[in-house]
C-alpha cells in the first residue's frame, strides 16, 4: 500500500513538472509575441510619422517647382514686353520719317511699321509658347507629386498584422485519486483474505 501511495505521488509530481514546463514555455512564447508585436507597432508608428514628413516635403517641392516656373515665365514675359516696347519706339521713330515728303520717307515709315508688327507678333507668340510650356511642366510636376504622395500613403495604408497568438498549452491530467483508492481497497481486501487463509486453525481435543 505504501508503494502504491508513493507511486501515485511520484506520478502526480511528474505530471506537475511537465505541466509547469509547458506553462513556462507558453509564457515565454507569449512574452516573445508581445515584444515582437510592440516593436512592429513602434516601427509602424515611426513609418507613419516619416510618411507625414515626406508628404510635406513632396508638397513643398511641388510649390517650389511651380514658383521657379512662374519666375522663369515672368522673366520671359518681361523680356518680350521690352521687345514690344522697343518695336513700338522704333515704329514711332520711323513714323517721324514718314511725316516728311517723298517716296523714300513713305517706304521707311511703312517698313518700320511692318517690322514693329513682326516683332510684336513674335514677342506675343513667345509669351504664349512660354505660358503653354510652363503649364505643361506644372501639370507634369503635379502628376509626379501626386504619384509620389500615393506611393508614400500606400507604404503605411495598412497596419501590421501580427499573426496568430501563441496557443495555450495542453496540460496533462494528474492521475485519478479514485484509482489509487480502488487499488488500496483491493490491496486491503486481498490482505485480509490472505490473512484469513494463512490463519492457523483451532486445535480440538478428540
Amino acid at each position: 500500500m505504501m508503494s502504491q501511495v508513493a507511486g501515485s505521488q511520484a506520478e502526480s509530481a511528474a505530471v506537475g513538472h511537465r505541466n509547469a514546463g509547458k506553462l513556462k514555455a507558453s509564457q515565454r512564447e507569449q512574452e516573445d509575441y508581445d515584444i515582437q508585436a510592440n516593436l512592429t507597432n513602434v516601427e509602424y508608428f515611426h513609418d507613419i510619422q516619416d510618411e507625414d514628413i515626406k508628404q510635406d516635403n513632396t508638397y513643398h517641392a511641388l510649390l517650389d517647382q511651380w514658383s521657379s516656373d512662374d519666375l522663369q515665365l515672368k522673366k520671359i514675359f518681361a523680356k518680350n514686353d521690352h521687345e514690344i516696347e522697343d518695336a513700338i519706339i522704333a515704329m514711332h521713330e520711323g513714323g517721324y520719317a514718314g511725316e516728311q515728303t517723298g517716296k523714300t520717307a513713305g517706304r521707311l515709315a511703312a517698313k518700320s511699321a511692318k517690322e514693329a508688327g513682326y516683332r510684336k507678333s513674335r514677342a506675343i507668340h513667345n509669351k504664349m509658347m512660354a505660358q503653354e510650356e510652363v503649364n505643361m511642366r506644372k501639370g507634369q510636376a503635379f502628376k509626379e507629386a501626386s504619384d509620389r504622395s500615393r506611393d508614400l500613403y500606400m507604404d503605411v495604408a495598412f497596419a501590421p498584422v501580427h499573426g496568430r497568438m501563441p496557443h495555450k498549452p495542453h496540460l496533462d491530467k494528474a492521475p485519478s485519486k479514485a484509482g489509487l483508492f480502488l487499488n488500496l481497497a483491493q490491496t486491503g481486501l486481498q490482505g485480509y483474505s490472505d490473512f484469513k487463509d494463512f490463519k492457523a486453525s483451532k486445535v480440538t481435543n478428540t
